[in-house]
């Protein structure tokens, strides 16, 4: 499910927590019907579609300070007028079901900031990128490109928090991004574009290294890393020679590395657009201790979650 030309134009009018607001309650199956911009909050109506058919209206009233009585009762006419159940996210005094953003936002599996990855030719731009060739519709260094497309597939799939560093930053002792997508889990990450595959030599290792120390010397009072993930098209290595490198890594700075190729990030993006609520839930530090990480990872945590029966796919 994606956003609509039409529904894109009515967004650009929006503050930038109703966008966001918007693509996450489309990865989490709901359709937006209409949004209405009053003085101190914003409407957001959709509706969806429940697991016997019946069509759920919902009418959510987006705080931008503490929503007054006089002001909720207003949405709540709104609401009515759409026949939709009102839900208000942010404060308020008022008698109606209520939600913090954090906890809106987290019910559907972490914010959405880009709509990128719906796209049904996200994947195979990806594939095309991190072999450092320029798809077709596409205009810009493939390099620099791919770099943008793993910061939006990690942040999807991760369901929070990943900075993109960026080409402004390239001659500091820097990685491509940093993934907090929670308390849980950290790493840093470099995306790779080469045509014949990537190639972990020894300098490698001694970057890597470097940007490992830097990180710590800065953060480990905030951030425990678990992992260094390398991305790319594919790796010039067999998974033994993988695997000895992740190790040398480990014994430079304790840190792992973990490879991941783009073919296999992009079947986990279109997997989890399938099962966004439970991208949360995912074990991800086993995930990226492993030295090569493929979709088959995500598919056992996938049963565990569903096994569980805790969250709703």
């Amino acid at each position: 499910m994606n956003v609509s030309d039409k529904e894109e134009k009515l967004l650009e009018k929006m503050p930038p927590d109703f966008v966001t607001a918007v693509r996450t309650l489309t990865i989490g199956g709901f359709v937006l019907q209409g949004a209405d911009r009053k003085p101190g909050y914003s409407l957001l109506y959709v509706y969806r579609t429940d697991e016997f058919g019946s069509r759920q209206q919902y009418c959510f009233a987006l705080a931008e300070k503490i929503l007054t009585k006089e002001q909720a009762e207003g949405a709540a006419i709104g609401a009515a007028n759409y026949k939709a159940n009102l839900v208000i996210v942010g404060e308020s005094d008022a008698q109606f079901p209520k939600l913090s953003w954090d906890t809106f936002i987290n019910i559907f599996g972490g914010p959405i900031f880009s709509t990128s990855v719906l796209d049904p030719d996200f994947g195979e731009k990806l594939k095309i990128l991190g072999h450092d060739q320029l798809p077709p519709d596409l205009v810009g260094n493939p390099d620099d490109l791919f770099e943008i497309y793993v910061n939006l597939a990690l942040g999807f799939i991760l369901g929070g928090r990943v900075v993109r560093y960026g080409q402004a930053r390239r001659f500091e002792p820097k990685p491509d991004g940093l993934a907090i997508p929670g308390l849980n889990f950290s790493a840093l990450y470099d995306a790779k574009a080469y045509k014949d595959g990537y190639e972990v030599t020894a300098n490698s290792i001694r970057q890597f290294k470097s940007y490992v120390e830097d990180f710590q010397n800065r953060y480990q009072a905030y951030y425990r890393l678990n992992s260094f993930i390398v991305i790319s098209g594919h790796f010039a290595h067999k998974t033994s020679t993988l695997i000895e490198r992740s190790q040398e890594l480990t014994a430079e700075c304790g840190i792992p590395l973990s490879f991941l190729d783009a073919n296999s990030l992009s079947q986990i993006v279109m997997l989890f657009c399938q099962h966004p609520l439970a991208r949360r839930s995912v074990n991800w530090r086993r995930v990226f201790t492993k030295v090569v990480v493929k979709l088959e990872l995500i598919e056992e945590e996938l049963q565990m979650i569903n096994k569980d029966g805790v969250i709703k796919n």
